[in-house]
């Protein structure tokens, strides 16, 4: 099993910056915060390859609600809008996304990740309560191809990321149609201390598949000549 390499921890916000139990008079006078992830990735190898991008959501508690996971997010790459659920495939338990992402040679993305305050079918916002964190990480995985699983490259490969969030601060009625109080943006530390991450390549290997056996008992095996009575 090939480790992935850690970019950064995440956050996905729709929701007041305090918890539920303040008095009233406090809560009204604290803004609702829509925060979201933003990655950007340059590719500067001389060739394209494809990236897998892991998102791990907390899991406290457990089960995960889907406002804590990225279930409840909207994600666009470059300029394609899309929702989470579209660009990622989600582990059993619903905590872990995965992406797969392919950069061009000596190119660059950008993946932006934003609470769902809104429905994609309707447009109508939704109630303040989505709030996904976690950690990010990277890998090359091997390409399926027949009955195999080719690796893309034999050694790590260099890659340059910015990973940063971005706030807007509504009332505190979070009421998004509302004027907008202040907005922000900041950089956030990556994990290796560098914008330079080498991401590890996962290696070839032969997809098993099961022999089929008929059913029944098994015919007897034929002696060899002289032995057969």
């Amino acid at each position: 099993m090939t480790t992935p390499s850690l970019i950064s921890n995440f956050e996905v916000l729709f929701t007041p910056q305090l918890p539920p139990g303040f008095p009233a008079a406090v809560e009204n006078i604290v803004e609702t915060v829509v925060k979201g992830y933003f990655l950007t990735i340059s590719n500067i190898s001389d060739q394209a390859f494809v990236f897998q991008l892991g998102f791990h959501c907390n899991t406290n508690p457990s089960p995960a609600s889907p406002t804590r996971t990225l279930a409840s997010a909207v994600a666009f790459l470059d300029d394609q809008l899309t929702g989470a659920t579209e660009l990622f495939s989600a582990s059993s338990d619903g905590t872990d996304f995965y992406a797969n992402v392919t950069i061009q040679a000596k190119g660059t993305v950008l993946l932006g990740i934003l609470p769902a305050f809104f429905s994609m079918a309707t447009g109508q916002f939704v109630a303040p309560t989505i709030e996904a964190r976690g950690w990010v990480d990277i890998l090359l995985p091997a390409l399926h191809s027949g009955f195999r699983y080719n690796a893309q490259s034999p050694d790590p490969v260099p890659v340059i990321v910015t990973a940063e969030q971005r706030l807007t601060f509504l009332p505190a009625s979070g009421e998004p149609g509302s004027v907008v109080e202040s907005q922000s943006a900041f950089a956030l530390p990556l994990a290796g201390g560098g914008s330079e991450i080498l991401v590890p390549a996962a290696p070839s290997y032969i997809m098993p598949f099961p022999i089929p056996v008929p059913p029944g008992p098994l015919p007897p095996h034929p002696l060899p000549p002289g032995q057969q009575q």
